[in-house]
């Protein structure tokens, strides 16, 4: 049973004792959730008791019910009608409400009054028995399928299906081209064309809809979207297709639109990385399918478990599993229709015939049942033979079979048939010995063969892929997925001299055929799934909220409009989740420094293996509290697709999403506080990224009112996050003890604190290209003489004032050497930018980069003979790991950062001035000259997917380094 505990008592001051009441609740969750679902609804109205109920009732599942703004008549009835519908979505069989002096009756949802823990079983054994009625009268339904005489064995399925669901439904067909249908179909049902339906749609009580991976489904997926239905699915790949609409022209951008939809910017560089074909092969493109639909229909659990792996989350759980139809014909009798159908096809009585069905391709596997037959001791024997009964491949792969059946002694023994019409298809199913029906790369079908083969008797070898691995072993001969050619002649030999396996396998299968998949069987269980999906379907529940809505008093246009708001935010989520990464700053200005590469580097790895469950969705801020937004138009460019008609929305936010702040936006976080805030009340999982803390640290190296501003958003993202992941263990540690020490800290759960490490793999971070104009100049002096490179924003910090004045030293005391340094100008730095500019040795042996592209960079990285990483403060060092994926040498300052990255793989030194660090240079360059300076190849580095699975890790996972204890004072 699925009870819903609604605390909006507990919330609005109607319960007498609040503390009391909560914990009531509390004990009841607790004992109910042993046997139960339990599910905590919380109301948004009362948003400062959400984070306290949260930490309540942690680990329950939690929904935040929205009511319309203002205390209207309107809004009141508007909220009790939304209400509910919020609890059908839930699946409440039962709900409580604590603290309630009077409980308000909810059609079909049963009301529990508990006052005690002890008295929640008594309150669920005096419910009454919950009954479906069935309709008075048979309801209207529109089938919408492939007919024949279209060559679709769904259509060949739908006459068998709409015989048994007609004694439920007054069934109207709905097609193309009515007069095109066989005549038995217009004589025995009503024909209406798709003009006809889409202006009659809603005089339908039932709509059916049968999707497979083919063009004769094609005019369905609009309608679909325009007039939601049942789907029964019979591929769970809809992507050839979709591909095939967008190339006919049927429907511009088809294929890339629906890769999107279905699997966001993860589908989209994967085809502008590999091409059009192995995109259509790898994704299923059924999204907007599975999500306009009122309900989903499957013939096996493999569908399901397709769903669970692609979308995650409860995807599937609420589809329903039927059967997939199978009737003999009529008269069929099981020997002499044998006898008649061997002689129709001149089979002697002795004659063994092997088939295997369905159009011959490269997923079908019949070039291993070619072989197996071939090298079996079948091929010997004169009385054997094998049919491939179905059309020939029409490329390379039928070609080669062609070849090989001509080339074997065996060429009169094997043959294709082509195409045969249903009543063929059934002779050769009475008239065989056995049958072989090999998959690979399924798309999610249920195969109809393979059924047919047991519905008529015939011993048939599968192998386990797809959904034949979910067939019993006892009614066929089940290889191994991966089957050798040996393995199936080994058991098409067995099946030719063991009679007695050939019978007790074909009685095994009619039984079960029978008990299964027989009409009669079938049109129930089919009538039950449509029913009981309707009932639970979302689709339905939201048309019979805006009907209820129609019956009320005319609101006045804002009312309207506040309702139709929170009638959106209620809306539950369909899988996957989204993962809302922060690229703000990158948005508006990417600086490409190593913030912009860092988070360049992990949203590329982010969409590129997405956390299971989750969707990846960049998105961004102005600031301003203002909502946050999709970053389609620059995620589409950063990945190099083509442009797409897709708008950069206000973000749809649903509880189960998680955000994750990956870019440095300092101030627009802060002034979204209330905005993140409200955001975690409905139950967004927040995060967010800490690359160092500097600029409260270090005040006097970052310009006039760094220090506020950064401590404001410290302050900010402490008290809207779950968690702060920061780049390194040192960073972490000062994090936690800043936090610690702040006054006015107002928090009510703990916050958790975890690191990673950052990539060193600058081909996998988007990087740019292009060589300055100097780079001949430049590199041939690196190869002249000893080159030290410093990489990072000319900046007070990072040292590269102390590092030019150690170098004029060693210039004086004729010392030939090189500094490189790679950076823009930042603050405070007006006047080493100057002395740079006008230094006599400037292009000499001093140069500065401002500004290089990646390719330039790696040149240097390999070309130069040391890193000089003078920082005085740092987060990380991402140039450490660079340089240790290159070899290159490293000098750095002893600060505890660098020796958590570089370990003893790198020289440290400390100076406090000029001279110091000249002396350490020099040292350096001694050894260096001698072939003993520490060398840095086997520095371990991480690459930037290594380095998003350790982020990724923490926030999915909840793998953390330490926690920061809740504050006293109270909650935001």
């Amino acid at each position: 049973m699925r009870i819903v505990i609604d605390l909006q008592a507990c919330q609005n001051g109607a319960a007498a004792d609040t503390a009391a009441t909560v914990a009531l609740a509390q004990a009841v969750a607790q004992r109910a959730a042993s046997h139960h679902t339990v599910l905590i609804l919380l109301h948004a109205r009362y948003a400062n008791s959400i984070p306290a109920l949260r930490l309540a009732f942690a680990g329950q599942q939690i929904h935040v019910f929205e009511a319309p703004a203002g205390d209207s008549v309107w809004a009141r009835q508007a909220a009790i009608a939304m209400h509910a519908t919020m609890l059908a979505d839930l699946r409440a069989d039962a709900v409580w409400t604590p603290g309630a002096a009077v409980a308000a009756a909810i059609d079909g949802i049963h009301v529990l009054r508990i006052s005690s823990a002890d008295g929640l079983q008594a309150a669920l054994d005096a419910l009454p028995a919950t009954a479906t009625a069935a309709p008075a009268t048979k309801p209207r339904m529109a089938y919408l399928s492939p007919l024949p005489p279209q060559q679709s064995g769904i259509a060949d399925y739908s006459v068998e299906l709409i015989a048994q669901l007609q004694q439920f439904y007054d069934i109207e067909l709905i097609v193309e081209q009515p007069a095109a249908c066989e005549q038995r179909l217009q004589a025995a049902y009503t024909l209406r064309d798709i003009a006809w339906f889409e202006a009659h749609a809603s005089e339908y009580q039932r709509v059916l809809y049968h999707f497979g991976n083919n063009g004769v489904h094609q005019h369905m997926f609009e309608l679909l979207h325009q007039y939601p239905g049942v789907v029964v699915l019979h591929d769970f790949f809809l992507s050839g297709v979709l591909d095939n609409m967008e190339r006919d022209g049927y429907l511009p951008h088809a294929f890339l639109s629906t890769l999107y939809e279905s699997h966001g910017y993860t589908g989209l560089l994967a085809h502008q990385r590999q091409g059009r074909n192995p995109s259509i092969w790898q994704f299923p493109c059924n999204k907007g399918v599975l999500d306009n639909a009122t309900g989903i229909i499957v013939h096996s659990e493999f569908s399901r478990r397709l769903a669970q792996h692609w979308y995650g989350g409860d995807t599937g759980a609420l589809w329903q599993t039927v059967p997939l139809i199978r009737g003999l014909p009529d008269g069929y009798q099981a020997d002499s229709t044998r006898q008649q159908a061997r002689a129709a096809l001149g089979l002697k009585d002795d004659s063994f015939m092997i088939c295997s069905f369905g159009m011959m391709g490269v997923t079908k596997l019949n070039e291993v049942l070619l072989d197996a037959f071939l090298d079996s001791p079948l091929a010997a024997d004169p009385r054997c033979q094998l049919v491939f009964v179905g059309a020939p491949d029409p490329g390379q792969y039928g070609r080669e079979i062609s070849r090989k059946i001509a080339a074997s002694p065996a060429a009169g023994r094997v043959r294709v048939t082509g195409f045969v019409s249903a009543d063929q298809y059934a002779s050769y199913l009475a008239a065989a010995d056995a049958a072989v029906q090999l998959r690979s790369k399924t798309r999610g079908e249920t195969s109809a063969s393979v059924l047919d083969c047991l519905l008529y008797g015939l011993p048939t070898v599968v192998n386990a892929h797809g959904s034949s691995a979910d067939l019993p072993a006892a009614v066929l001969v089940k290889l191994d997925d991966e089957c050798s050619s040996a393995d199936l002649g080994a058991a098409l030999t067995r099946l030719h001299t063991d009679v007695g396996e050939r019978h007790a396998l074909g009685q095994r299968a009619r039984a079960y055929m029978a008990a299964h998949h027989a009409p009669e069987q079938v049109g129930p269980r089919f009538r039950d799934a449509i029913e009981q999906l309707t009932a639970a379907s979302p689709q339905t529940h939201y048309a019979e909220l805006l009907e209820a809505l129609r019956r009320l008093p005319a609101p006045a246009e804002h009312e309207l409009m506040n309702t139709a708001e929170a009638i959106a935010v209620n809306r539950l989520p369909t899988a996957p989740r989204q993962l809302f990464v922060d690229i703000s700053a990158l948005v508006q200005t990417d600086l490409k420094t190593g913030i912009q590469r860092v988070v360049r580097s992990i949203l590329l790895g982010l969409i590129e293996a997405p956390p299971a469950g989750y969707r990846i969705e960049p998105v961004y801020s102005d600031g301003g509290n203002r909502p946050y937004r999709y970053a389609r138009a620059y995620t589409l460019k950063m990945l190099g697709c083509e442009p797409m008609a897709l708008e950069d929305a206000p973000l749809e936010v649903r509880s189960g999403d998680m955000f994750l702040g990956l870019d440095l936006f300092t101030n627009g976080t802060a002034q979204n506080l209330q905005r993140l805030l409200d955001m975690r009340r409905r139950g967004v999982q927040m995060y967010f990224v800490v690359y160092d803390l500097l600029p409260v640290l270090r005040p006097d190296v970052f310009p006039l009112g760094a220090q506020g501003y950064f401590a404001e958003y410290l302050d900010t993202i402490d008290a809207v996050s779950d968690g702060l992941v920061c780049i390194s263990r040192a960073v972490a540690d000062e994090l936690h003890d800043w936090l610690a020490a702040r006054p006015n800290r107002s928090r009510l759960d703990p916050l958790q604190l975890g690191y990673f490490h950052l990539g060193a793999d600058i081909d996998a971070s988007a990087p740019s290209f292009g060589l300055p104009d100097n780079a001949e100049h430049v590199m041939a002096n690196i190869a002249a003489r000893p080159s030290l490179l410093m990489v990072g924003t000319i900046e007070p910090r990072k040292g590269q004032q102390q590092a030019l004045e150690a170098f004029e030293l060693l210039w004086q005391q004729g010392v030939d050497a090189n500094l490189v340094i790679v950076g823009k100008q930042g603050w405070m730095m007006e006047a080493l930018a100057d002395k740079m500019r006008a230094h006599p040795e400037r292009e000499q042996r001093l140069f500065w980069l401002a500004g290089v592209s990646d390719e330039m960079l790696l040149k240097l990285y390999q070309s130069c003979s040391a890193l000089l990483a003078a920082s005085i403060g740092e987060g990380f060092g991402l140039p450490l790991i660079e340089s240790a994926q290159h070899g290159l040498p490293i000098i750095a300052r002893s600060l505890p950062v660098f020796r958590e990255v570089g370990g003893e793989h790198a020289y440290y030194f400390d100076a406090d001035n000029a001279a110091e660090l000249a002396v350490t240079l020099q040292a350096w360059l001694d050894l260096h000259a001698a072939g003993k300076a520490p060398q840095s190849s086997a520095m371990p580095w991480l690459t930037w997917k290594d380095s998003t699975d350790q982020l990724v890790h923490a926030v999915t996972q909840q793998r953390w380094y330490r926690q920061l204890a809740p504050s006293t004072t109270g909650a935001a």
